[in-house]
């Protein structure tokens, strides 16, 4: 038998391991050193067009009618990226999801509502019923991004900074644009084009506004900005904090707490929580936001008496006293104030809504109106029959229709 020399073991050893390594990194991308923003992927999972099909008609029967737009197979991939909170590089995370068919493709990003939980989180919780309605709309020829926000996915670590403007827009913009770079490597068949679509609902919709507002002032050379679909956001802090405040009964409490906790923990303003809520309750909330319990839970660990809850120095002294003037200029800055918008826009909401009542929508068209949009510019479209949990599924699906209409 000829032997094979030595050097000849060595060199089929090292082909043999490089093709292992290769092999078993196939769905994990290694940083690359000429990207801004983008680092890395994981494969989460594939869905074909018949599940993207599917997967609309269980959240909404009437959806079979979309059936002909389903095209493509889908692939869902986590994605990591830099970004800047609080004036420091930092990782972030989010589901990106690509049409497994060569070509240019829009994108759209979408903003999901309020939630505590890391478990949640679209990279982490890819199931979720809306998110898989996102995740199915690339089959229609989308490339779709939906952020996992600060302090949740790869940044669980950190507080998540709940309703700050600066944050929210920084790490939404900067996961669109590592989609963006990933999407230019020779492996990846869907390329993205500058054309961008963006929709959120809740805390979304607020996210939404606020990243069309900054992308028409100073980015619109980078982004072409397709259409804006706001649904039931907190646009004004001021309106929104009002509203609670003056309730006798809030059934969501821990939105409230949410925020003022939020603001303390990054430094918005110098007040303590026991200027704002009541013990035992002021002592609990820090320990209830940590990615581990659920709006519910912390609920539960509060009271939905206002009275009760908030302290009375500021339910009589919010907009007066100059003890929460800091609170003020926090609340403000992170309020949306209607512009000159360029992109065509609607807003959703439902009419049932008592948890961000549609008077805020239609304050926000009112605004608008005053700025100087026409009503093909703006449109406000109610929702009767829903309140603020059941009208998500109609605003994503009217949202899929309007946004497909102008493809």
């Amino acid at each position: 038998m000829k032997q094979i020399k030595p050097f000849r073991i060595y060199l089929l050893i090292a082909v043999f391991a490089g093709l292992f390594l290769n092999s078993c990194n196939e769905n994990d991308t290694p940083e690359p050193t000429s990207y801004e923003n983008y680092i890395s992927t994981e494969l989460k999972s594939e869905l074909t067009s018949q599940q993207a099909i599917t997967n609309f008609i269980k959240v909404a029967p009437e959806a079979v009618a979309l059936s002909a737009l389903v095209r493509f197979d889908v692939e869902v991939r986590k994605i990591t990226y830099k970004t800047i909170f609080k004036e420091k590089n930092i990782q972030a995370s989010g589901l990106v999801c690509f049409p497994k068919t060569a070509g240019n493709y829009p994108i759209i990003s979408f903003q999901n509502g309020t939630n505590t939980l890391n478990s949640e989180a679209p990279s982490e919780n890819s199931g979720n019923d809306m998110f898989a309605i996102m995740e199915s709309l690339t089959a229609m020829g989308f490339i779709v991004v939906i952020p996992d926000y600060i302090g949740f996915g790869v940044s669980a670590s950190l507080p998540h900074p709940y309703l700050d403007a600066k944050s929210s827009t920084q790490s939404i913009l900067d996961m669109i644009r590592a989609t963006k770079e990933y999407s230019t490597d020779d492996k990846v068949l869907a390329k993205a084009t500058k054309d961008l679509f963006i929709f959120g609902y809740s805390q979304g919709g607020w996210a939404t506004m606020q990243l069309q507002k900054t992308i028409e002032k100073d980015y619109s050379t980078e982004f072409n900005l397709v259409a804006s679909s706001c649904g039931a956001g907190p646009y004004s802090i001021e309106y929104m904090n009002k509203y609670i405040v003056d309730k006798l009964i809030y059934p969501m409490p821990y939105f409230l707490a949410y925020l003022l906790n939020s603001y303390v923990t990054i430094g918005s303003f110098t007040n303590p929580l026991s200027d704002f809520i009541q013990a035992p309750y002021a002592a609990k909330i820090p320990g209830l936001f940590d990615g581990k319990h659920s709006g519910g839970a912390i609920n539960a660990e509060l009271t939905t008496q206002m009275a009760t809850f908030l302290t009375p120095e500021y339910r009589a002294g919010y907009a007066t006293d100059a003890k929460y003037a800091g609170v003020r200029s926090a609340f403000l800055s992170n309020s949306i104030t209607a512009w000159k918008a360029k992109t065509p826009m609607k807003l959703f909401h439902g009419a049932n809504d008592d948890l961000i009542p549609p008077g805020i929508s239609s304050k926000m068209l009112a605004d608008f109106k005053a700025a100087g949009l026409t009503d093909s510019q703006i449109q406000l479209v109610t929702i009767p029959n829903v309140d603020h949990t059941t009208g998500i599924y109609p605003t994503g699906m009217q949202t899929i229709l309007w946004f497909i209409s102008l493809m």
